[in-house]
């Protein structure tokens, strides 16, 4: 068997084959004992065409802040590039052993079967692990994989947590959110300010679902610009588009929301 296979087949397998044993060694000698001391499990999900989206929004939300719970270390996530249908996830553990005590701890837990299991595997086709071994700069190296910075991250839950509100009608949420000078331009061009916005809010949404399609953060200092298409069902059944952008601003520690900019379309191609 060539040697690339015998190693591929060992590292498949969370074993050391020959030539990654001669590395390791090699490491050792280069930067002490301790380099070579973590496994990576690589897990690459064939997600269902046209549910990458909403694979990660539902990831970020549910499953990412159950993992960290679990005091699992997720080193890195999110869409492949070379495909529409594909998500990737890095977990890091001391060893072999510890990962599957992990695991099987983690998915059979009620916070995962009673939890977001259902709508997560609901997007999955197939998945396939790759378990291998790496050294401390490795890791750091894959880390830097997802480069979102800690403001992006939580823009993008807040976002997610607005859609969450209007469908909803929880206006608690947009009580502690939304700017007191806060504005919002509707489709038909009306101006509504913070409290008209409230009080509409609490009459309940004009459609029966709505779904993420696209998320895009553009940072700038204080000032963070949220853009997003979202696809709805109005309560007739018929469906529609949506893009909007919301501005927020930082206030001390927390982002508020000062203004919001909403565009339906009947034509979901537009």
């Amino acid at each position: 068997m060539p040697a690339l296979l015998v190693w591929a087949s060992f590292a498949a397998a969370g074993e050391r084959g020959p030539l990654q044993s001669k590395h390791e060694e090699t490491v050792k000698r280069q930067h002490g004992k301790d380099q070579v001391n973590r496994v990576v499990e690589i897990r690459s999900y064939n997600l269902k065409p046209g549910t990458r989206n909403h694979f990660h929004e539902l990831f970020v939300r549910e499953a990412l802040p159950l993992l960290q719970r679990w005091k699992v270390d997720v080193v890195a996530y999110g869409p492949s590039l070379h495909d529409d249908n594909s998500y990737f996830l890095m977990r890091a553990y001391s060893s072999i052993e510890s990962r599957q005590k992990s695991e099987d701890a983690f998915y059979g837990s009620d916070e995962w079967r009673l939890g977001p299991r259902e709508a997560i595997l609901a997007n999955i086709e197939s998945y396939t692990t790759i378990v291998i071994r790496v050294d401390e700069a490795t890791l750091r190296g894959l880390r830097r994989t997802n480069r979102q910075t800690p403001d992006e991250t939580r823009l993008k839950q807040l976002n997610v947590e607005y859609v969450q509100a209007f469908m909803g009608g929880d206006v608690r949420w947009y009580e502690e959110h939304l700017a007191d000078d806060f504005v919002c331009i509707e489709s038909d061009g009306s101006l509504r300010n913070r409290s008209e916005f409230l009080r509409l809010t609490a009459k309940g949404p004009d459609v029966s679902e709505y779904r993420l399609d696209r998320v895009r953060i553009r940072m700038y200092g204080d000032m963070a610009l949220v853009q997003a298409t979202g696809l709805f069902t109005r309560k007739d059944g018929s469906a529609g588009k949506s893009r909007y952008i919301d501005v927020y601003v930082r206030n001390g520690d927390k982002w508020k929301v000062v203004s919001a900019q909403i565009t339906r379309t009947w034509d979901l191609e537009r």
